[in-house]
């Protein structure tokens, strides 16, 4: 890896009829990673929205946030009485472009670029009932896109369906993902990384 530069953009919409949603896109940027995680708590609305306010604080709140396994364990006992969500949890070392990914539910990550992959999400509903989660991983290339999205936005699209997404910046491309393969019944959201 040439570059340790890492570009990061997110963009969260909610379903048409409502002014808050249960979805939740997080950046953080930590001296060795970066980290992301998206959120889709069940149903729509405030008390979808109400739910994701107490997942965000219970993220932002977790250190180490390497350890993605046992962030989404504790969610899992955090939520045991809550709505449930689908989540999505990734760490990018910008030196390296090493990923690491787990996720519970529909929530989506993968590559496009040269050779587009999706990473594997484990069945089931955070605070319900889910698999044990497993941890992902893979090295982001120079030439590629990382998104992080919800089922929201479909995950049946290439690279040439759109091909403006090579030239956006992250945040552009976050948004324009959203805004052309997101659901308008849906909250949708999406995290977008690349080096650049």
């Amino acid at each position: 890896m040439t570059t340790t530069q890492l570009q990061t953009g997110r963009f969260v919409r909610n379903a048409v009829g409502h002014c808050v949603g249960g979805d939740l896109a997080i950046v953080e940027i930590e001296p060795e990673f970066v980290f992301l995680a998206l959120v889709d708590v069940l149903g729509h609305g405030p008390q979808a929205y109400s739910t994701a306010i107490e997942i965000e604080e219970a993220i932002r709140g977790w250190t180490p946030k390497w350890d993605l396994l046992s962030l989404m364990r504790y969610l899992q006992e955090h939520q045991a009485k809550g709505r449930g969500a689908v989540v999505g949890l990734v760490t990018i070392e910008p030196s390296t472009g090493a990923v690491r990914y787990v996720g519970i539910g529909n929530t989506v990550c993968r590559t496009l670029g040269t050779h587009p992959r999706h990473m594997l999400t484990r069945e089931g509903v955070v605070g319900q009932t889910m698999r044990t989660p497993s941890l992902e991983t893979q090295t982001l290339q120079e030439d590629e896109l990382l998104l992080l999205h919800s089922d929201g936005v479909s995950g049946r699209f290439e690279l040439d369906q759109c091909p403006q997404l090579r030239c956006d910046t992250s945040q552009r491309a976050a948004q324009r993902v959203v805004e052309t393969f997101g659901q308008p019944h849906d909250d949708a959201s999406c995290i977008v990384a690349r080096f650049q």
